[in-house]
């Protein structure tokens, strides 16, 4: 079963309004905001959708966001264990 977020859907709610502004200032000029506002929407899921069923299976992981992942564990030569400590 595929799990895929539009990330061109805006939020109800501010996912990250628990940060005070300062720290959210800091995260939106990050590489993390750039990665969100700019390289997430453009990866390419309709390459690795089609290896995953739509009826069995468990539920994938968001796809954006395993794409992600991988990116930036292959930019930056990461172990696995470090490409998820980076997610977190």
């Amino acid at each position: 079963m595929i799990r895929i977020n539009d990330h061109n859907q805006m939020n109800l709610f501010d996912p990250w309004n628990f940060l005070s502004p300062k720290r959210r200032k800091m995260l939106d000029q990050s590489w993390a905001g750039l990665f969100q506002k700019e390289i997430l929407r453009s990866l390419p899921i309709d390459l690795v959708k089609p290896y995953f069923s739509r009826v069995t299976g468990r539920p994938t992981k968001e796809l954006y966001t395993m794409l992600g992942v991988q990116l930036l564990q292959q930019a930056h030569d990461l172990t696995d264990e470090e490409a998820v400590h980076q997610l977190l």
